[in-house]
Protein backbone atom coordinates (compact mmCIF):
# COMPACT_ATOMS: atom_id res chain seq x y z
CA UNK A 1 0.00 0.00 0.00
CA UNK A 2 1.75 3.14 -1.16
CA UNK A 3 -0.84 5.82 -0.49
CA UNK A 4 -4.29 6.24 0.98
CA UNK A 5 -7.20 6.42 -1.43
CA UNK A 6 -8.46 9.93 -1.99
CA UNK A 7 -5.15 11.54 -0.96
CA UNK A 8 -3.75 14.17 -3.32
CA UNK A 9 -0.28 13.64 -4.86
CA UNK A 10 1.20 16.35 -2.62
CA UNK A 11 0.51 14.18 0.43
CA UNK A 12 1.72 10.86 -1.02
CA UNK A 13 5.37 11.51 -0.24
CA UNK A 14 4.68 11.90 3.48
CA UNK A 15 2.49 8.78 3.56
CA UNK A 16 5.16 6.65 1.89
CA UNK A 17 7.46 7.32 4.85
CA UNK A 18 4.99 5.68 7.26
CA UNK A 19 4.99 2.05 8.31
CA UNK A 20 2.38 -0.26 6.86
CA UNK A 21 0.08 -0.11 9.94
CA UNK A 22 0.30 3.69 9.96
CA UNK A 23 -0.56 3.83 6.26
CA UNK A 24 -3.61 1.66 6.90
CA UNK A 25 -4.69 3.96 9.76
CA UNK A 26 -4.20 7.02 7.54
CA UNK A 27 -6.38 5.41 4.86
CA UNK A 28 -9.14 4.81 7.39
CA UNK A 29 -9.13 8.42 8.64
CA UNK A 30 -9.24 9.71 5.05
CA UNK A 31 -12.25 7.49 4.38
CA UNK A 32 -13.84 8.61 7.66
CA UNK A 33 -13.47 12.29 6.75
CA UNK A 34 -14.96 11.75 3.29
CA UNK A 35 -17.83 9.67 4.69
CA UNK A 36 -18.69 12.32 7.30
CA UNK A 37 -18.80 15.01 4.62
CA UNK A 38 -21.00 12.92 2.33
CA UNK A 39 -23.40 11.74 5.05
CA UNK A 40 -24.16 15.35 6.01
CA UNK A 41 -26.07 15.70 2.74
CA UNK A 42 -28.45 12.74 3.12
CA UNK A 43 -30.74 11.15 5.67
CA UNK A 44 -29.51 8.17 7.64
CA UNK A 45 -31.81 5.74 5.80
CA UNK A 46 -30.48 6.82 2.40
CA UNK A 47 -28.83 3.90 0.52
CA UNK A 48 -25.68 5.97 -0.04
CA UNK A 49 -25.28 6.56 3.71
CA UNK A 50 -25.98 2.92 4.57
CA UNK A 51 -23.40 1.72 2.02
CA UNK A 52 -20.75 4.17 3.27
CA UNK A 53 -21.23 3.25 6.94
CA UNK A 54 -21.12 -0.49 6.27
CA UNK A 55 -18.02 -0.16 4.12
CA UNK A 56 -16.25 1.98 6.72
CA UNK A 57 -17.09 -0.48 9.53
CA UNK A 58 -15.76 -3.36 7.46
CA UNK A 59 -12.57 -1.44 6.58
CA UNK A 60 -11.93 -0.64 10.24
CA UNK A 61 -12.29 -4.24 11.43
CA UNK A 62 -10.19 -5.62 8.56
CA UNK A 63 -7.41 -3.13 9.32
CA UNK A 64 -7.45 -3.89 13.05
CA UNK A 65 -7.49 -7.63 12.40
CA UNK A 66 -4.42 -7.30 10.18
CA UNK A 67 -2.33 -4.78 12.15
CA UNK A 68 -3.65 -4.96 15.71
CA UNK A 69 -5.18 -2.38 18.04
CA UNK A 70 -4.63 1.35 17.61
CA UNK A 71 -3.30 3.61 20.35
CA UNK A 72 -3.69 7.13 18.96
CA UNK A 73 -2.44 10.34 20.53
CA UNK A 74 -4.32 13.53 19.68
CA UNK A 75 -2.93 17.05 19.28
CA UNK A 76 -4.69 20.11 17.79
CA UNK A 77 -3.15 19.44 14.38
CA UNK A 78 -2.16 15.74 14.30
CA UNK A 79 -3.36 12.25 15.08
CA UNK A 80 -0.39 10.04 16.00
CA UNK A 81 -0.37 6.25 15.86
CA UNK A 82 2.27 5.71 18.55
CA UNK A 83 4.86 8.16 17.16
CA UNK A 84 3.76 8.41 13.49
CA UNK A 85 1.45 11.20 12.32
CA UNK A 86 -1.30 9.44 10.36
CA UNK A 87 -3.33 12.67 10.04
CA UNK A 88 -1.74 16.10 9.89
CA UNK A 89 -3.42 19.45 9.32
CA UNK A 90 -1.45 21.62 6.98
CA UNK A 91 -1.08 25.32 7.83
CA UNK A 92 -1.60 27.23 4.58
CA UNK A 93 0.26 30.32 3.58
CA UNK A 94 -1.70 33.37 2.50
CA UNK A 95 -0.75 33.09 -1.18
CA UNK A 96 -0.82 29.28 -1.39
CA UNK A 97 -3.48 27.49 -3.40
CA UNK A 98 -4.17 24.36 -1.34
CA UNK A 99 -7.38 22.39 -0.89
CA UNK A 100 -7.37 20.63 2.52
CA UNK A 101 -8.74 17.11 2.73
CA UNK A 102 -11.77 16.33 4.87
CA UNK A 103 -9.62 14.24 7.24
CA UNK A 104 -7.60 17.34 8.21
CA UNK A 105 -10.53 18.60 10.30
CA UNK A 106 -10.54 15.49 12.52
CA UNK A 107 -7.64 16.32 14.91
CA UNK A 108 -9.22 19.57 16.04
CA UNK A 109 -12.65 17.96 16.46
CA UNK A 110 -11.14 15.47 18.93
CA UNK A 111 -8.86 17.99 20.64
CA UNK A 112 -11.57 20.69 20.92
CA UNK A 113 -13.78 18.38 22.96
CA UNK A 114 -10.95 17.42 25.33
CA UNK A 115 -9.94 14.04 23.88
CA UNK A 116 -6.19 13.43 24.11
CA UNK A 117 -6.02 9.69 23.44
CA UNK A 118 -8.11 7.31 21.30
CA UNK A 119 -7.84 3.53 21.62
CA UNK A 120 -9.53 1.21 19.11
CA UNK A 121 -9.48 -2.52 19.83
CA UNK A 122 -10.04 -5.28 17.23
CA UNK A 123 -13.50 -6.61 16.41
CA UNK A 124 -15.39 -3.32 16.88
CA UNK A 125 -19.10 -4.07 17.26
CA UNK A 126 -21.79 -2.44 15.14
CA UNK A 127 -23.08 -0.61 18.23
CA UNK A 128 -19.68 0.85 19.04
CA UNK A 129 -19.01 1.93 15.46
CA UNK A 130 -22.47 3.51 15.03
CA UNK A 131 -22.06 5.40 18.30
CA UNK A 132 -18.62 6.68 17.25
CA UNK A 133 -19.73 7.65 13.73
CA UNK A 134 -22.93 9.35 14.94
CA UNK A 135 -20.97 11.31 17.54
CA UNK A 136 -18.44 12.49 14.93
CA UNK A 137 -21.25 13.47 12.57
CA UNK A 138 -23.00 15.43 15.34
CA UNK A 139 -19.98 17.48 16.42
CA UNK A 140 -18.88 18.10 12.82
CA UNK A 141 -22.05 20.06 12.01
CA UNK A 142 -20.86 23.27 13.65
CA UNK A 143 -20.56 25.27 16.83
CA UNK A 144 -24.31 25.31 17.46
CA UNK A 145 -24.46 21.69 18.65
CA UNK A 146 -25.21 21.13 22.34
CA UNK A 147 -23.17 17.92 22.61
CA UNK A 148 -19.52 16.97 22.62
CA UNK A 149 -17.66 13.77 21.77
CA UNK A 150 -16.84 12.89 25.37
CA UNK A 151 -20.49 13.09 26.46
CA UNK A 152 -21.84 11.25 23.42
CA UNK A 153 -19.36 8.38 23.70
CA UNK A 154 -19.89 8.15 27.46
CA UNK A 155 -23.63 7.87 26.93
CA UNK A 156 -23.11 5.15 24.31
CA UNK A 157 -20.83 3.19 26.71
CA UNK A 158 -18.61 1.87 23.92
CA UNK A 159 -16.45 -1.19 24.68
CA UNK A 160 -13.92 -1.43 21.85
CA UNK A 161 -13.54 2.33 21.30
CA UNK A 162 -12.07 4.09 24.31
CA UNK A 163 -11.01 7.65 24.91
CA UNK A 164 -8.95 9.55 27.46
CA UNK A 165 -10.02 13.14 28.06
CA UNK A 166 -8.42 15.99 29.96
CA UNK A 167 -9.23 16.01 33.71
CA UNK A 168 -11.63 18.51 35.17
CA UNK A 169 -9.88 21.86 35.49
CA UNK A 170 -8.65 22.35 39.06
CA UNK A 171 -9.42 25.75 40.53
CA UNK A 172 -6.32 27.85 41.23
CA UNK A 173 -6.65 29.73 44.50
CA UNK A 174 -4.77 32.93 45.30
CA UNK A 175 -2.79 33.00 48.51
CA UNK A 176 -3.99 35.71 50.88
CA UNK A 177 -0.40 36.82 51.39
CA UNK A 178 2.51 37.45 49.06
CA UNK A 179 6.05 36.52 50.03
CA UNK A 180 8.56 39.25 50.78
CA UNK A 181 11.56 39.74 48.55
CA UNK A 182 14.65 37.70 49.15
CA UNK A 183 16.82 39.12 51.89
CA UNK A 184 14.16 41.38 53.34
CA UNK A 185 12.66 41.08 56.76
CA UNK A 186 9.15 41.47 57.98
CA UNK A 187 5.79 39.82 57.58
CA UNK A 188 3.99 38.88 54.35
CA UNK A 189 2.54 41.75 52.40
CA UNK A 190 -1.18 41.78 51.58
CA UNK A 191 -2.39 40.86 48.07
CA UNK A 192 -3.70 43.67 45.88
CA UNK A 193 -7.06 42.38 44.63
CA UNK A 194 -7.59 45.44 42.44
CA UNK A 195 -4.96 44.10 40.06
CA UNK A 196 -5.01 40.99 37.89
CA UNK A 197 -2.85 38.30 39.56
CA UNK A 198 0.49 37.63 37.85
CA UNK A 199 3.68 35.74 38.51
CA UNK A 200 4.17 34.44 42.03
CA UNK A 201 0.80 35.79 43.14
CA UNK A 202 -0.76 32.64 41.67
CA UNK A 203 0.41 29.83 43.91
CA UNK A 204 -0.76 27.17 46.32
CA UNK A 205 0.75 25.27 49.22
CA UNK A 206 0.21 21.70 48.06
CA UNK A 207 1.17 19.01 50.56
CA UNK A 208 0.33 17.26 53.79
CA UNK A 209 -0.49 19.55 56.70
CA UNK A 210 -1.91 18.81 60.04
CA UNK A 211 -5.66 19.24 59.97
CA UNK A 212 -5.85 19.56 56.17
CA UNK A 213 -6.37 17.03 53.38
CA UNK A 214 -3.39 16.18 51.23
CA UNK A 215 -3.14 18.01 47.92
CA UNK A 216 -5.68 20.73 48.78
CA UNK A 217 -5.00 24.36 49.48
CA UNK A 218 -4.34 24.95 53.13
CA UNK A 219 -5.90 28.42 53.26
CA UNK A 220 -9.21 27.28 51.77
CA UNK A 221 -9.65 23.83 53.28
CA UNK A 222 -7.98 23.95 56.67
CA UNK A 223 -11.34 23.07 58.26
CA UNK A 224 -11.31 19.61 56.66
CA UNK A 225 -9.95 17.22 59.30
CA UNK A 226 -8.02 14.17 58.20
CA UNK A 227 -9.66 10.84 59.11
CA UNK A 228 -8.13 8.93 62.01
CA UNK A 229 -9.58 5.59 60.87
CA UNK A 230 -9.13 3.62 57.67
CA UNK A 231 -10.76 0.66 56.00
CA UNK A 232 -9.62 -2.10 53.72
CA UNK A 233 -10.64 -1.07 50.20
CA UNK A 234 -11.60 -4.57 48.91
CA UNK A 235 -13.75 -5.19 51.98
CA UNK A 236 -15.41 -1.78 51.71
CA UNK A 237 -16.09 -2.31 48.01
CA UNK A 238 -17.57 -5.74 48.66
CA UNK A 239 -19.90 -4.21 51.24
CA UNK A 240 -20.98 -1.39 48.94
CA UNK A 241 -21.39 -3.61 45.88
CA UNK A 242 -24.44 -5.34 47.38
CA UNK A 243 -26.54 -2.24 46.96
CA UNK A 244 -24.84 -0.87 43.82
CA UNK A 245 -26.80 -2.95 41.34
CA UNK A 246 -30.06 -1.41 42.50
CA UNK A 247 -28.60 2.09 42.44
CA UNK A 248 -27.10 1.50 38.99
CA UNK A 249 -30.40 0.16 37.61
CA UNK A 250 -32.26 3.12 39.06
CA UNK A 251 -29.72 5.57 37.60
CA UNK A 252 -29.99 4.01 34.13
CA UNK A 253 -33.79 4.08 34.31
CA UNK A 254 -33.84 7.72 35.33
CA UNK A 255 -31.30 8.62 32.66
CA UNK A 256 -33.28 6.76 29.96
CA UNK A 257 -36.51 8.47 31.01
CA UNK A 258 -34.82 11.87 30.94
CA UNK A 259 -33.18 11.15 27.59
CA UNK A 260 -36.53 10.14 26.05
CA UNK A 261 -38.09 13.52 26.82
CA UNK A 262 -37.65 16.21 24.18
CA UNK A 263 -35.54 18.92 25.77
CA UNK A 264 -37.29 21.54 23.68
CA UNK A 265 -40.56 20.92 25.49
CA UNK A 266 -38.89 21.35 28.86
CA UNK A 267 -37.10 24.47 27.63
CA UNK A 268 -40.34 25.96 26.35
CA UNK A 269 -42.12 25.29 29.65
CA UNK A 270 -39.24 26.84 31.60
CA UNK A 271 -39.09 29.98 29.44
CA UNK A 272 -42.85 30.45 29.61
CA UNK A 273 -42.78 30.16 33.41
CA UNK A 274 -40.06 32.80 33.60
CA UNK A 275 -42.14 35.08 31.39
CA UNK A 276 -45.27 34.67 33.50
CA UNK A 277 -43.28 35.49 36.63
CA UNK A 278 -41.95 38.74 35.13
CA UNK A 279 -43.83 39.81 31.95
CA UNK A 280 -41.83 43.00 31.44
CA UNK A 281 -40.27 44.22 28.20
CA UNK A 282 -36.77 43.54 29.49
CA UNK A 283 -37.67 39.93 30.32
CA UNK A 284 -39.35 39.43 26.94
CA UNK A 285 -36.24 40.73 25.20
CA UNK A 286 -33.91 38.47 27.20
CA UNK A 287 -36.06 35.37 26.59
CA UNK A 288 -36.46 36.16 22.88
CA UNK A 289 -32.69 36.54 22.46
CA UNK A 290 -32.20 33.19 24.20
CA UNK A 291 -34.60 31.54 21.75
CA UNK A 292 -32.60 32.97 18.80
CA UNK A 293 -29.75 30.54 19.55
CA UNK A 294 -32.23 27.67 19.55
CA UNK A 295 -33.75 28.82 16.25
CA UNK A 296 -30.46 29.47 14.41
CA UNK A 297 -29.00 26.17 15.59
CA UNK A 298 -32.01 24.28 14.23
CA UNK A 299 -31.71 26.09 10.88
CA UNK A 300 -28.02 25.16 10.65
CA UNK A 301 -28.89 21.49 11.27
CA UNK A 302 -31.76 21.71 8.76
CA UNK A 303 -34.15 20.57 11.51
CA UNK A 304 -37.15 22.45 10.20
CA UNK A 305 -39.65 21.17 12.77
CA UNK A 306 -37.36 22.26 15.62
CA UNK A 307 -36.87 25.59 13.88
CA UNK A 308 -40.61 26.04 13.56
CA UNK A 309 -41.11 25.42 17.28
CA UNK A 310 -38.34 27.89 18.05
CA UNK A 311 -39.86 30.51 15.74
CA UNK A 312 -43.30 30.14 17.30
CA UNK A 313 -41.79 30.63 20.75
CA UNK A 314 -39.80 33.62 19.50
CA UNK A 315 -42.96 35.28 18.21
CA UNK A 316 -44.70 34.55 21.51
CA UNK A 317 -42.11 36.71 23.27
CA UNK A 318 -41.58 39.22 20.43
CA UNK A 319 -44.69 39.29 18.18
CA UNK A 320 -43.63 42.13 15.88
CA UNK A 321 -39.88 41.42 15.85
CA UNK A 322 -38.88 44.86 17.12
CA UNK A 323 -36.82 43.44 19.97
CA UNK A 324 -34.93 40.72 18.13
CA UNK A 325 -34.85 41.32 14.36
CA UNK A 326 -31.39 42.90 14.39
CA UNK A 327 -29.98 40.23 16.69
CA UNK A 328 -31.54 37.54 14.49
CA UNK A 329 -29.97 39.06 11.36
CA UNK A 330 -26.54 39.03 13.01
CA UNK A 331 -26.98 35.44 14.23
CA UNK A 332 -28.10 34.18 10.83
CA UNK A 333 -25.17 35.89 9.10
CA UNK A 334 -22.92 33.21 10.60
CA UNK A 335 -24.81 30.28 9.10
CA UNK A 336 -23.02 27.85 6.79
CA UNK A 337 -25.24 28.47 3.75
CA UNK A 338 -23.28 25.98 1.62
CA UNK A 339 -24.30 23.16 3.94
CA UNK A 340 -27.92 24.31 4.18
CA UNK A 341 -28.21 24.65 0.40
CA UNK A 342 -26.73 21.19 -0.19
CA UNK A 343 -29.27 19.68 2.18
CA UNK A 344 -32.14 21.53 0.48
CA UNK A 345 -31.00 20.30 -2.94
CA UNK A 346 -31.21 16.69 -1.72
CA UNK A 347 -34.39 17.09 0.37
CA UNK A 348 -37.92 16.27 -0.70
CA UNK A 349 -40.75 18.69 -1.42
CA UNK A 350 -42.10 18.57 2.14
CA UNK A 351 -38.77 19.58 3.70
CA UNK A 352 -38.34 22.39 1.20
CA UNK A 353 -41.87 23.61 1.90
CA UNK A 354 -41.10 23.68 5.65
CA UNK A 355 -37.92 25.69 5.08
CA UNK A 356 -39.46 28.23 2.72
CA UNK A 357 -42.52 28.62 4.94
CA UNK A 358 -40.22 29.29 7.90
CA UNK A 359 -38.17 31.82 5.92
CA UNK A 360 -41.27 33.73 4.82
CA UNK A 361 -42.40 33.83 8.44
CA UNK A 362 -39.02 35.16 9.58
CA UNK A 363 -39.31 38.05 7.13
CA UNK A 364 -36.42 40.51 6.72
CA UNK A 365 -33.82 38.46 8.68
CA UNK A 366 -34.20 35.58 6.20
CA UNK A 367 -33.51 37.58 3.01
CA UNK A 368 -29.74 37.02 3.02
CA UNK A 369 -30.24 33.29 3.61
CA UNK A 370 -32.88 33.09 0.85
CA UNK A 371 -30.58 34.90 -1.58
CA UNK A 372 -27.68 32.59 -0.73
CA UNK A 373 -29.85 29.54 -1.38
CA UNK A 374 -30.99 31.03 -4.69
CA UNK A 375 -27.36 31.69 -5.70
CA UNK A 376 -25.83 28.38 -4.61
CA UNK A 377 -28.57 25.84 -5.34
CA UNK A 378 -27.69 23.25 -7.97
CA UNK A 379 -31.26 22.06 -8.57
CA UNK A 380 -33.66 24.24 -10.57
CA UNK A 381 -36.48 23.23 -8.23
CA UNK A 382 -34.64 24.73 -5.26
CA UNK A 383 -33.78 27.93 -7.13
CA UNK A 384 -37.37 28.39 -8.27
CA UNK A 385 -38.66 27.92 -4.73
CA UNK A 386 -36.08 30.41 -3.40
CA UNK A 387 -37.15 33.00 -5.99
CA UNK A 388 -40.79 32.53 -5.01
CA UNK A 389 -39.84 32.97 -1.36
CA UNK A 390 -38.00 36.23 -2.15
CA UNK A 391 -41.07 37.52 -3.98
CA UNK A 392 -43.07 37.15 -0.78
CA UNK A 393 -40.34 38.58 1.43
CA UNK A 394 -39.63 41.68 -0.70
CA UNK A 395 -43.08 42.43 -2.16
CA UNK A 396 -43.54 45.51 0.03
CA UNK A 397 -39.91 46.66 -0.08
CA UNK A 398 -38.27 45.63 -3.37
CA UNK A 399 -35.43 48.07 -2.70
CA UNK A 400 -33.99 45.51 -0.28
CA UNK A 401 -32.80 43.56 -3.33
CA UNK A 402 -30.71 46.44 -4.70
CA UNK A 403 -27.35 45.17 -3.29
CA UNK A 404 -27.79 41.86 -5.09
CA UNK A 405 -27.97 43.62 -8.47
CA UNK A 406 -24.29 44.48 -8.02
CA UNK A 407 -23.26 40.87 -7.36
CA UNK A 408 -20.27 39.65 -9.37
CA UNK A 409 -22.14 36.45 -10.34
CA UNK A 410 -24.31 37.15 -13.35
CA UNK A 411 -26.79 34.38 -12.54
CA UNK A 412 -27.48 35.93 -9.14
CA UNK A 413 -28.27 39.24 -10.83
CA UNK A 414 -30.49 37.45 -13.37
CA UNK A 415 -32.46 35.67 -10.66
CA UNK A 416 -32.81 38.91 -8.70
CA UNK A 417 -34.18 40.59 -11.83
CA UNK A 418 -36.65 37.73 -12.19
CA UNK A 419 -37.85 38.29 -8.62
CA UNK A 420 -38.28 42.01 -9.32
CA UNK A 421 -40.30 41.16 -12.41
CA UNK A 422 -42.60 38.93 -10.36
CA UNK A 423 -43.11 41.75 -7.86
CA UNK A 424 -43.79 44.27 -10.65
CA UNK A 425 -45.13 47.81 -10.38
CA UNK A 426 -43.52 51.23 -10.59
CA UNK A 427 -41.31 50.56 -7.57
CA UNK A 428 -39.07 48.07 -9.39
CA UNK A 429 -38.37 50.19 -12.49
CA UNK A 430 -35.41 52.13 -10.96
CA UNK A 431 -33.88 48.80 -9.89
CA UNK A 432 -34.36 47.26 -13.32
CA UNK A 433 -32.72 50.32 -14.85
CA UNK A 434 -29.55 49.43 -12.94
CA UNK A 435 -29.59 45.95 -14.44
CA UNK A 436 -29.96 47.24 -18.03
CA UNK A 437 -26.28 48.24 -17.92
CA UNK A 438 -25.11 44.72 -17.06
CA UNK A 439 -22.59 43.32 -19.60
CA UNK A 440 -24.19 39.86 -19.65
CA UNK A 441 -26.93 39.61 -22.36
CA UNK A 442 -28.82 36.99 -20.36
CA UNK A 443 -29.28 39.50 -17.56
CA UNK A 444 -30.61 42.13 -19.97
CA UNK A 445 -33.00 39.58 -21.49
CA UNK A 446 -34.34 38.93 -17.99
CA UNK A 447 -34.79 42.71 -17.57
CA UNK A 448 -36.90 42.85 -20.74
CA UNK A 449 -39.06 39.98 -19.52
CA UNK A 450 -39.41 41.60 -16.09
CA UNK A 451 -40.59 44.86 -17.66
CA UNK A 452 -43.68 42.99 -18.84
CA UNK A 453 -45.14 43.40 -15.33
CA UNK A 454 -44.38 47.12 -15.18
CA UNK A 455 -46.65 49.97 -16.41
CA UNK A 456 -46.35 50.60 -20.16
CA UNK A 457 -45.27 54.26 -20.40
CA UNK A 458 -42.60 53.91 -17.69
CA UNK A 459 -40.97 50.85 -19.23
CA UNK A 460 -40.54 52.33 -22.72
CA UNK A 461 -37.20 54.14 -22.09
CA UNK A 462 -35.62 50.95 -20.70
CA UNK A 463 -36.79 48.92 -23.67
CA UNK A 464 -35.61 51.51 -26.18
CA UNK A 465 -32.14 51.41 -24.63
CA UNK A 466 -31.83 47.76 -25.72
CA UNK A 467 -32.40 48.44 -29.44
CA UNK A 468 -28.73 49.01 -30.20
CA UNK A 469 -27.80 45.47 -29.12
CA UNK A 470 -26.32 42.90 -31.47
CA UNK A 471 -27.90 40.02 -29.57
CA UNK A 472 -30.85 38.76 -31.69
CA UNK A 473 -32.71 37.23 -28.74
CA UNK A 474 -32.45 40.38 -26.65
CA UNK A 475 -33.58 42.56 -29.57
CA UNK A 476 -36.54 40.28 -30.38
CA UNK A 477 -37.65 40.32 -26.74
CA UNK A 478 -37.41 44.12 -26.55
CA UNK A 479 -39.33 44.61 -29.82
CA UNK A 480 -42.00 42.12 -28.75
CA UNK A 481 -42.46 44.01 -25.49
CA UNK A 482 -42.70 47.33 -27.37
CA UNK A 483 -45.28 45.78 -29.65
CA UNK A 484 -47.72 45.32 -26.79
CA UNK A 485 -48.74 48.96 -27.17
CA UNK A 486 -48.50 51.58 -29.94
CA UNK A 487 -46.02 54.30 -29.06
CA UNK A 488 -44.66 57.05 -31.35
CA UNK A 489 -41.48 56.94 -29.27
CA UNK A 490 -40.90 53.31 -30.24
CA UNK A 491 -41.28 53.90 -33.97
CA UNK A 492 -38.95 56.92 -33.93
CA UNK A 493 -36.34 55.03 -31.88
CA UNK A 494 -36.39 52.10 -34.30
CA UNK A 495 -36.09 54.47 -37.24
CA UNK A 496 -33.01 56.06 -35.66
CA UNK A 497 -31.44 52.61 -35.54
CA UNK A 498 -32.20 52.12 -39.24
CA UNK A 499 -30.75 55.53 -40.10
CA UNK A 500 -27.52 54.97 -38.16
CA UNK A 501 -24.27 54.74 -40.12
CA UNK A 502 -23.40 51.28 -38.82
CA UNK A 503 -26.79 49.78 -39.65
CA UNK A 504 -25.56 47.91 -42.70
CA UNK A 505 -22.76 46.32 -40.63
CA UNK A 506 -25.26 44.73 -38.25
CA UNK A 507 -26.33 41.08 -38.82
CA UNK A 508 -29.11 40.45 -41.36
CA UNK A 509 -31.51 39.04 -38.75
CA UNK A 510 -31.08 42.23 -36.68
CA UNK A 511 -31.88 44.44 -39.70
CA UNK A 512 -34.88 42.32 -40.63
CA UNK A 513 -36.26 42.42 -37.07
CA UNK A 514 -35.98 46.22 -36.91
CA UNK A 515 -37.78 46.75 -40.23
CA UNK A 516 -40.54 44.29 -39.28
CA UNK A 517 -41.10 46.12 -36.01
CA UNK A 518 -41.05 49.46 -37.82
CA UNK A 519 -43.86 48.36 -40.12
CA UNK A 520 -45.89 47.19 -37.11
CA UNK A 521 -45.36 50.28 -34.93
CA UNK A 522 -44.96 53.04 -37.51
CA UNK A 523 -47.50 55.57 -38.86
CA UNK A 524 -47.61 58.41 -41.38
CA UNK A 525 -45.28 60.50 -39.21
CA UNK A 526 -42.25 58.39 -40.22
CA UNK A 527 -43.06 58.28 -43.96
CA UNK A 528 -41.00 61.42 -44.91
CA UNK A 529 -37.92 59.93 -43.29
CA UNK A 530 -38.54 56.60 -45.03
CA UNK A 531 -38.80 58.50 -48.31
CA UNK A 532 -35.34 59.97 -47.69
CA UNK A 533 -33.91 56.53 -46.99
CA UNK A 534 -35.53 55.18 -50.17
CA UNK A 535 -33.81 57.84 -52.33
CA UNK A 536 -30.56 57.81 -50.38
CA UNK A 537 -27.59 58.14 -52.75
CA UNK A 538 -29.27 60.14 -55.50
CA UNK A 539 -27.77 59.46 -58.90
CA UNK A 540 -25.28 57.05 -57.34
CA UNK A 541 -27.91 54.95 -55.58
CA UNK A 542 -27.26 51.24 -55.74
CA UNK A 543 -29.39 48.22 -54.84
CA UNK A 544 -29.08 47.50 -51.09
CA UNK A 545 -31.02 45.47 -48.55
CA UNK A 546 -31.81 48.69 -46.68
CA UNK A 547 -33.45 50.31 -49.73
CA UNK A 548 -35.49 47.19 -50.51
CA UNK A 549 -36.53 46.85 -46.84
CA UNK A 550 -37.65 50.52 -46.74
CA UNK A 551 -39.86 49.93 -49.80
CA UNK A 552 -41.37 46.81 -48.26
CA UNK A 553 -41.99 48.69 -45.00
CA UNK A 554 -43.89 51.39 -46.92
CA UNK A 555 -45.91 48.68 -48.63
CA UNK A 556 -46.78 47.01 -45.30
CA UNK A 557 -47.81 50.34 -43.79
CA UNK A 558 -50.31 50.56 -46.68
CA UNK A 559 -51.49 54.11 -45.95
CA UNK A 560 -52.26 56.58 -48.75
CA UNK A 561 -49.07 58.54 -48.05
CA UNK A 562 -46.95 55.39 -48.04
CA UNK A 563 -48.36 54.12 -51.34
CA UNK A 564 -47.86 57.55 -52.88
CA UNK A 565 -44.15 57.37 -52.12
CA UNK A 566 -43.95 53.95 -53.78
CA UNK A 567 -45.83 55.11 -56.90
CA UNK A 568 -43.53 58.11 -57.23
CA UNK A 569 -40.53 55.85 -56.90
CA UNK A 570 -41.64 53.79 -59.88
CA UNK A 571 -40.72 56.71 -62.15
CA UNK A 572 -37.55 57.76 -60.30
CA UNK A 573 -34.40 58.42 -62.33
CA UNK A 574 -32.45 55.87 -60.23
CA UNK A 575 -32.82 52.31 -61.36
CA UNK A 576 -32.16 50.99 -57.82
CA UNK A 577 -35.11 53.02 -56.46
CA UNK A 578 -37.41 51.93 -59.30
CA UNK A 579 -36.55 48.25 -58.79
CA UNK A 580 -37.12 48.44 -54.99
CA UNK A 581 -40.52 50.15 -55.45
CA UNK A 582 -41.55 47.75 -58.21
CA UNK A 583 -40.73 44.69 -56.03
CA UNK A 584 -42.73 46.15 -53.16
CA UNK A 585 -45.75 46.91 -55.37
CA UNK A 586 -45.66 43.42 -56.85
CA UNK A 587 -45.78 41.95 -53.34
CA UNK A 588 -48.86 44.07 -52.67
CA UNK A 589 -50.55 42.90 -55.85
CA UNK A 590 -49.60 39.26 -55.16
Amino acid sequence: MSSAPGVSPSRNAALRELTVPAQAAAAFFVSLGRALRTCRLYRRDNPIVIHLREGLHTLLNETLATHGAWQCRITPFEIFLIDEAVVRTRINKADEDYMPGPEEKLPFLFYRDGIRSLTVLPDVSQHDFDAFFDAMQTVAVGVNTQDDLVTLLWQANTVKIRIEAVPLTQTIYLHARRPTRSGSSGAHQGHSYAWSPVGDEIRADIGQFEGAAAGLHKDSFDDWPLPHEYVEVPAAYEKLAKGMQFVRTKLHAEWSAEHAIDWQMDAQVLLEKIFHMDPTTATRGALANAVITWLVGAIQRSSWEDARHGFELLRAFDPDGNLTDQALIEAMSGLDTDDITSRLDESDNDDQARFFGLAVGLGRPAIDLATSVMAKAQKSRTRAAACTMLCYLCADQPGILAPYLADSRWYVVRNTVFVLGQIGGNGVIPLLELATQHPEPRVRRAVVQALGNCPGPERVPLLLAQLDTRDPQLLSAALAMLGRFQSPLAARAILRQVESQDFESRPADIQRALFNALSDLGDDEIIPRLDLLLHKGGWFARPTYQRVAVARTLQRLGTTAALAVLEAGLSDRSEAVRLACLEAMQMRIG
